[in-house]
């Protein structure tokens, strides 16, 4: 399981006048909560943004360090829900929710390729259906994303959920026959397909039309 590490302040504070406050001084207010308890703290805006760089995850699980008088100083929590500014896009709140190892975690992952298809080198596209999957793991599982190679992907072929590899306590909770990534073939293929049937067909007719009547 591969984590990252992020410091919190408990806040003493709370409110929309508070939170403004907060954000003015270069911090985001969050909530750290799990099984009907929570916590409200800031966390360096800074350090979030180069942690997420733009793309902010569910999973990812942080080492989130909190001071102030935390009942608990160290914790390992994911980011369950955000809010952005509307106009500006920065990131306005933070839900927390702390991870138990022992439990396993239903979040959603980014789907990601690598290389070049077979298929786009032949003239197809390259279309990613899934840009991300619901998965269960283990926090100790649990992946950042889940990357496909598609370097040996044919034209008209795709790749399904069920063709993903899977480890440990890892499952992919969408229809195994969900196709992910697939390589479309160009319109001009299609069209020299059907235009290589159409004088078969014709001739085929044409005999038909020349059968002697009985």
């Amino acid at each position: 399981m591969k984590t990252h590490r992020l410091t919190a302040q408990i806040r003493k504070e709370t409110g929309k006048n508070a939170c403004s406050r907060i954000r003015r001084s270069g911090f985001i207010p969050a909530i750290i909560y799990t099984h009907g308890k929570s916590e409200v703290v800031q966390v360096p805006k800074r350090d979030f943004v180069k942690l997420f760089k733009g793309s902010i995850s569910e999973s990812v699980v942080i080492d989130l360090e909190v001071s102030g008088g935390s009942a608990e100083p160290e914790q390992k929590v994911i980011v369950k829900d955000y809010q952005l500014n509307p106009v500006t896009d920065e990131v306005t709140h933070l839900d927390f929710y702390k991870v138990d190892l022992s439990q396993k975690l239903q979040t959603v992952v980014p789907v990601m390729t690598t290389g070049t298809s077979k298929g786009e080198r032949m003239g197809g596209m390259l279309d990613v259906i899934e840009r991300e999957l619901q998965i269960e793991a283990l926090p100790a599982d649990l992946p950042e994303k889940i990357e496909i190679d598609v370097t040996n992907l044919d034209l008209g072929h795709s790749i399904y959920v069920k063709d993903l590899p899977v480890s440990g306590s890892l499952r992919f909770l969408a229809d195994p026959d969900r196709i992910v990534v697939t390589v479309l073939i160009p319109k001009a293929v299609q069209e020299e397909e059907v235009s290589e049937e159409a004088p078969a067909e014709a001739k085929a007719e044409g005999e038909v039309k020349e059968k002697p009547e009985e």
